[in-house]
């Protein structure tokens, strides 16, 4: 039988976004109520219409992220929740249009051509001259002298391996990408399921001068590698718990990966290493945007959550709980040094770490990569 926390869980659910068509068929139906043909998604008259409305990643909305918006206005903003960004792209090309969204930088430039961003000013971001250098300009976010996007988040995509059962990798100077294509493990490698995190790490490896635009011979070399890799590979797979599970079993010796991964792994005490290949790992950006259809009236509040997103507070925040970057460079003197190196960090020269790997980009060929990856994954 229901509860009245069910109910309440339920209605919460629906105001803040979090809800698939699946899944509100399956919670109609444990609070007992039958499925209608009521519309799923964040409904706008369930929320606070005196607040800017977020869509944005699952725990972005956490109450530690906006501190500073609290603070000044009493309230939080509300939050709509992607599962991912083509989710979110779908959602506001049929209509749903929020104040802000958080994309990563590959898919500002395409967002900004369907008409959804509005340019940000920085002289309004207070903690904007905080910014770390090597995050000021990243590719495809200044568009037509107008930034469109502001850094807020960052990490690498890279190797996390078993560093007791790969002792030849352990020498900074042995990091490379090659060991997933390493014959040894065969059957103990994984690669992460994606053209951005998995297919552009091969194309690095590959040696492509523009791993982001690559010539058809240069996609030809990358595939060749991929097929030569797809029989050494236990699986392609976009979840982070799984390789994370699978590398602290001994299941994996090597994944293609994240930089929390690492802070998990230590965390249980398994021996493991972050590489930053000689061929350069890749980084990633995430931030925020304000979108085209912010009402005159919330565009000042929006600067001001723009604003609490690149704080000092919600970095540290940030980097502790998810174990990746920030892009205030005042966060790093308030962890200490052995925990920034657990999370694949540094804790010395912030700037130069991060413009040694490659920024992701737009992938200016992203049908042809496409239809390669899915060739490679069928064994054609």
């Amino acid at each position: 039988m229901e509860t009245k926390r069910d109910i309440e869980k339920f209605i919460d659910e629906i105001k803040y976004g979090r809800m698939t068509r699946r899944k509100f068929a399956r919670a109609m139906a444990s609070v007992g109520l039958a499925v209608a043909l009521i519309p799923t998604g964040r409904t706008r008259a369930l929320a606070d219409d005196s607040v800017p409305t977020v869509f944005t990643w699952s725990g972005y909305d956490a109450a530690e992220m906006h501190g500073e918006f609290d603070k000044k206005y009493g309230k939080a903003p509300n939050y709509s929740i992607w599962g991912d960004e083509e989710e979110a792209e779908s959602k506001m090309r049929s209509g749903f249009h929020p104040d802000m969204v958080m994309p990563c930088s590959y898919k500002v430039n395409k967002w900004n051509d369907l008409g959804f961003l509005k340019p940000i000013d920085t002289s309004r971001l207070e903690h904007w001259p905080e910014i770390i250098p090597a995050l000021d300009n990243v590719p495809d976010t200044v568009i037509g002298g107008k930034r469109m996007w502001v850094p807020a988040w960052w990490g690498l995509t890279s190797v996390t391996f078993r560093t007791d059962l790969a002792p030849e990798y352990v020498p900074p100077e042995k990091h490379t990408w090659g060991i997933l294509w390493d014959e040894k493990y065969k059957g103990r490698l994984s690669m992460i399921d994606s053209l951005i995190d998995g297919v552009m790490a091969a194309a690095i490896y590959s040696g492509a001068k523009d791993p982001f635009n690559m010539t058809e011979a240069e996609v030809a070399h990358c595939k060749d590698l991929m097929v030569q890799q797809r029989p050494l590979l236990r699986f392609y797979t976009n979840d982070n718990t799984g390789w994370q599970q699978a590398l602290a079993s001994g299941e994996l010796v090597a994944a293609d990966s994240w930089n929390d991964t690492i802070l998990n792994l230590s965390k249980q005490g398994i021996p493991s290493a972050f590489m930053i290949p000689k061929e350069g790992p890749m980084t990633w950006t995430c931030g925020v945007a304000m979108t085209s259809w912010v009402k005159p009236e919330m565009e000042n509040m929006v600067y001001d959550l723009v604003n609490a997103y690149l704080s000092v507070d919600t970095g540290v925040y940030w980097v502790n709980t998810f174990g990746m970057g920030h892009s205030n460079k005042n966060v790093y003197s308030h962890i200490p040094a052995d925990e920034l190196t657990k999370r694949g960090l540094t804790p010395g020269d912030i700037d130069a770490y991060i413009k040694a790997g490659h920024f992701q980009a737009t992938i200016k060929n992203e049908p042809v990569l496409q239809a390669m990856y899915e060739e490679v994954k069928a064994g054609i």
